[in-house]
């Protein structure tokens, strides 16, 4: 999954062998030299390769993002082993790789690389297909059923002309985590719109606590968050939508009062007390603050479910999530669909067969990632699936399962906003990361911001590489 938001967590080359078992810690090794036994060719654009049928023990390739040993056990027995143990004739190998998407492209580009290739996302899918790198899974789709497993909108998000080239690994949001222990102590309330919010975060302050404990020290593309958060809580989900298909401008009055608010709350120092803290703390000391009640709140993805288990397991204190707020007065916000990777057959594979029952594999049973996603603790390997309350097993954390059961019914009922890292095409999306900054220490105004993303929006959009949006109802 494009979990380029907790890289951080991991800062080596960490490659496993799943077949070979878990082992008790993380790996350090080689980048692993698998290669498709296949020479590579061009997939012509709609058509999938008369696969192969092998006669002899097939093993299909699938470089992975690092990812805490924990979660890698978890992984290893409900993916792996259980795919291994049902599938005698095919051998499915996962190694972990950091600084994953420049070593696949690398090897892509090359003729080489995994069988199934994992990409941060729709919009680098599309690099791929221009350059015949995958295969179109339409086939596949229709043989294994995708069309009534999966949810619509994550195969209108791997569709490129058409054609299905990618499903998503895993789907996230943006979701307001917070200390419920502090905020019991503190008889505050639970915001639901920008008030509410305001009135929290200012008493915070007055307190000597930190409202909202965020930080771009461990991941610079953290800043990008909180445009998406602004964006989709004020101007609007059908706002953003209207800008990504050209309708609307991005320097539109709604965009730039998103922006110019996201900047009062900076200059407020309510973002970590300063912008020199929301600069330089690192994601230990961002969760730590919340943990031990230091801050108040959170504005961060579902990935944090994850985070929040581990930094408050021993600070007495309980910790909860909430929908982020309205921060627009007559705006009902939906939650910002987020795509945390895409995965895609390569095209050089001698196997696709083979590749594709692997891909069906994390599709086909909907209980087998609710335990998943149990052990995990949420926030990783949420799989766009149709997952029910009693899939998943008693001992499930009920804070995981209220918040997927939430924000998977508002996007299967098409109702969803839009996070950057899945819908800006790649350039844009760049901007807004550095820009941003530029915002905060005063060098450019919120107008100006949104003017340069609308002039290279329009690049971007004229060069093809927005990326596809799914039905919106």
């Amino acid at each position: 999954m494009n979990k380029q938001k907790h890289f951080f967590l991991i800062a080596v080359v960490v490659i496993f062998a799943l077949l070979a078992g878990c082992g008790s810690e993380l790996d350090v090794t080689q980048t692993p030299t698998v290669t498709p036994t296949r020479q590579a060719t061009v997939a012509p654009a709609g058509e999938t390769p008369e696969a192969e049928t092998p006669d002899e023990m097939v093993t299909i390739t699938w470089w992975n993002e690092p990812i805490l040993s924990t979660n890698r056990e978890a992984f290893l027995k409900h993916i792996v082993e259980s795919f291994n143990a049902a599938h005698p004739n095919i051998t499915l190998e996962v190694n972990f790789i950091a600084d994953l998407d420049r070593v696949t492209r690398t090897a892509v580009q090359g003729g080489e690389g995994p069988d199934i290739i994992l990409s941060p996302g729709p919009a680098f899918v599309m690099d791929y297909v221009e350059a015949g790198h995958v295969l179109p899974l339409d086939e596949y789709a229709e043989q294994y059923g995708w069309y009534e497993t999966i949810y619509p909108w994550a195969l209108d998000v791997g569709r490129v002309d058409g054609a299905l080239y990618s499903v998503p690994l895993t789907y996230e949001t943006m979701v307001l985590f917070y200390n419920a222990t502090l905020f019991e102590q503190m008889g505050w309330k639970v915001p639901t719109n920008r008030t509410e919010l305001e009135t929290v975060a200012e008493a915070a302050a007055e307190a000597g606590i930190i409202p909202f404990i965020h930080s771009n020290g461990s991941w610079k593309a953290a800043n990008e968050w909180y445009v998406t958060i602004f964006y989709n809580n004020y101007a609007g989900s059908q706002a953003i939508y209207e800008a990504l298909t050209g309708e609307r401008r991005w320097d539109d009055p709604l965009f730039v009062e998103s922006i110019e608010l996201l900047d009062d709350y900076m200059q407020r120092g309510w973002f970590s007390g300063s912008r020199e803290n929301y600069y330089t703390l690192q994601h230990g000391d961002v969760w730590g603050a919340l943990g031990d009640g230091t801050a108040a709140m959170q504005m961060v993805g579902t990935w944090g479910f994850l985070h929040a288990k581990v930094y408050f397991e021993d600070t007495g204190n309980e910790w909860s999530w909430a929908p982020l707020p309205s921060l627009r007065e007559g705006l009902s916000p939906d939650y910002a669909l987020g795509i945390g990777g895409s995965l895609s057959i390569n095209a050089a594979t001698s196997n696709p067969d083979a590749a594709a029952e692997v891909l069906d594999w994390l599709y086909s049973d909907p209980q087998r990632i609710a335990g998943l996603i149990s052990d995990i603790g949420g926030g990783e390997y949420v799989v766009p699936v149709r997952i029910a309350r009693e899939d998943f097993p008693a001992e499930t954390d009920p804070r995981v399962v209220e918040a997927l059961m939430a924000f998977s019914a508002n996007f299967e009922e098409g109702h969803y906003g839009y996070t950057t890292w899945s819908f800006w095409p790649p350039a844009t999306e760049q901007y807004l990361i550095s820009g941003i900054e530029q915002v905060w220490n005063g060098d450019i105004t919120p107008e100006e911001y949104c003017a340069e993303q609308q002039r290279i929006f329009e690049q971007d959009m004229a060069a093809g590489k927005v990326p596809p949006l799914p039905v919106r109802e």
